[in-house]
């Protein structure tokens, strides 16, 4: 009977899990569907052609007018209808261009022999926080002034702007898709076949098979016969006389001897990088020698000796012995980029603490030093400007991945059990919250009517935030969340207000920010509700993720 009893339970266990995973695989339908909804809507506005002379004439006060288009470019004229230059936009080739969450559109103005004299911003779907830092930097923007506008497809290394190198980085690309480099949506992004690599195995039949990021095995009949190493991949992007080279590097099948060394491409001058080419082919220097001999070298130059291209050669060395500097890096650590580790091991032992509930008090506190800390080193949160802005445009995976496994975490784990582990553990603001709330022994809670009104602020603020991006308005969705301060500093009043006031409530009021203001917190609590039951709340968000259909398809 015991027995019986226990097998009935059992399943009696099981069923609820069920239940709850198939209600929590609804729920995050629900949302896939609203992101679907946002990413099909239509993007209104277009370029405002008085709103760009404005921005034009703000730097060159002679230009009063702009005239026709010519060869994709609108003529500047002056107040006595006299031609001073052009400008040109950067879309529609940079509209595939990602930054951070979103492309941006740049203006480039030129005078009458065609060079630069001023470039600036028309419009971007990135972070508010990261666009004003780039549009802080006067060294940015300089980089172009004085080119020529054949000299603007070359992608050379541009200036990036430090803690928004995604977005300066994208809006660069954007600059040199406009004026002719293909594949600035990464820059090199063919991908690796086997014939870059099979001349270093003979006879053979290879395959490549991806090992990490740039890092790939080469197969031949079942087995491992080399691995190569690829400096795009890797992020490895030493500069040449006039830009970056994509390099692969060759080892045999214990990675501990060096094959030969390859250039795949390059952005830097054709005579130069074609000389390294040529050197490659027929005296490389690298060839048979261990890896340990490379690294250890101190006077590096003697593996590629090319007469006048020395500046691109040296590039080529950097790549190749930080390349491998890197893999045995990567090796001794299991692998993975240790900064990389840090952020997936923080995220999976807040997931286990969350779910487990244990630590008392203490281990409670402990953990959310190791949350701020976190949050200061890295400045990932979970917030909904990203997940609209990877809504609407996509995502570079690679560049993003371990922002992407918090954001994972935090919407799969609380729909499928129930326990909203990122909000009670993992979230550098909600842990800050935690922390200043240490500092006083007693506490207060909102009750009766204040707390039935203020704890609707949250939804209201939700929905407003996906009114605005289904509709397109441009408006800074980061500005309605403290979240981008931790990666940006305190580049706007508005999160910077947000972000004092929470902290400042928190040590009265138990999370007050995170119960009464958070609307990423309100998304994942519509994830949590009532596990492995439909509510009101469901039929609900169906209801308005079906209006946002309509507008798509009828607004």
């Amino acid at each position: 009977m015991s027995c019986a009893r226990k097998s009935g339970s059992e399943v009696g266990v099981w069923r609820g899990r069920i239940r709850r995973w198939r209600v929590g695989l609804f729920r995050l339908g629900v949302l896939v569907a609203a992101m679907w909804a946002v990413r099909a809507a239509p993007v209104g506005g277009g370029r405002d052609a008085g709103g760009l002379l404005e921005k034009v004439s703000a730097v060159w006060p002679e230009v009063r007018a702009m005239g026709g288009e010519r060869e994709g470019m609108f003529e500047l004229l002056g107040e006595d209808g006299a031609g001073l230059g052009w400008v040109a936009t950067t879309f529609p080739e940079a509209e595939g261009i990602q930054g951070y969450v979103g492309p941006s559109e740049l203006w480039v103005a030129f005078d009458l022999d065609r060079r630069v004299r001023h470039v600036g911003l028309v419009a971007s779907e990135d972070t508010a926080g990261h666009l004003r830092m780039v549009e802080g930097d006067a060294g940015f923007w300089r980089q172009w002034v004085g080119r020529g506008e054949m000299a603007l497809g070359i992608s050379d290394g541009p200036v990036v702007v430090s803690g928004a190198t995604l977005t300066s980085e994208a809006m660069a690309r954007g600059v040199a898709a406009r004026f002719g480099a293909e594949g600035m949506e990464s820059w090199f992004s063919a991908r690796l076949g086997v014939g870059a690599v099979a001349r270093w195995f003979p006879g053979m039949e290879v395959a490549l098979e991806e090992e990490g990021r740039g890092i790939y095995q080469v197969m031949s009949g079942g087995r491992r016969v080399g691995r190569v190493l690829r400096s795009s991949g890797m992020g490895v992007s030493a500069r040449g006389f006039q830009g970056v080279s994509d390099v692969v590097v060759v080892m045999d099948a214990d990675g501990e001897v060096v094959s030969g060394v390859g250039l795949l491409d390059s952005r830097d001058n054709q005579p130069y990088w074609g000389d390294v080419v040529e050197e490659l082919k027929y005296a490389d220097g690298f060839a048979g020698k261990r890896v340990e001999e490379i690294l250890a070298e101190e006077d590096a130059s003697g593996f590629l000796l090319v007469s006048g291209a020395s500046m691109t050669a040296g590039a080529v060395i950097e790549s190749v012995r930080e390349m491998l500097r890197r893999d045995r890096m990567a090796e001794a650590e299991g692998g993975v980029d240790w900064e990389v580790g840090v952020a997936l091991a923080w995220v999976a032992a807040g997931c286990l603490f969350g779910l487990r509930g244990k630590g008392g008090k203490r281990g409670r506190w402990g953990f959310a030093v190791v949350s701020v800390a976190a949050g200061l080193w890295f400045g990932w949160m979970v917030g909904q400007d990203q997940v609209l802005g990877w809504a609407r445009h996509g995502m570079d995976w690679s560049a993003v991945f371990p922002l992407l496994a918090m954001t994972g975490v935090a919407l799969v784990v609380p729909a499928m059990t129930g326990k909203n582990v990122y909000c009670s553990r993992i979230c550098p603001h909600g842990a800050a919250q935690v922390l200043a709330g240490s500092f006083m022994k007693r506490r207060f809670a909102l009750r009766g009517r204040w707390h039935r009104v203020m704890e609707r602020v949250p939804w209201a603020s939700l929905l407003a935030i996906w009114a605005l991006a289904l509709l397109g308005s441009g408006l800074p969705l980061s500005d309605a969340e403290p979240f981008e301060v931790w990666s940006v500093g305190f580049q706007a009043w508005l999160p910077v207000a947000i972000l004092t006031v929470g902290l400042v409530a928190a040590v009265f009021l138990p999370q007050g920010y995170c119960h009464y203001g958070c609307p990423t917190g309100a998304l994942l609590k519509f994830l949590t509700h009532s596990p492995g039951r439909l509510t009101r709340r469901d039929f609900v968000a169906v209801g308005l993720v079906v209006l946002a259909w309509g507008f798509v398809f009828f607004g």
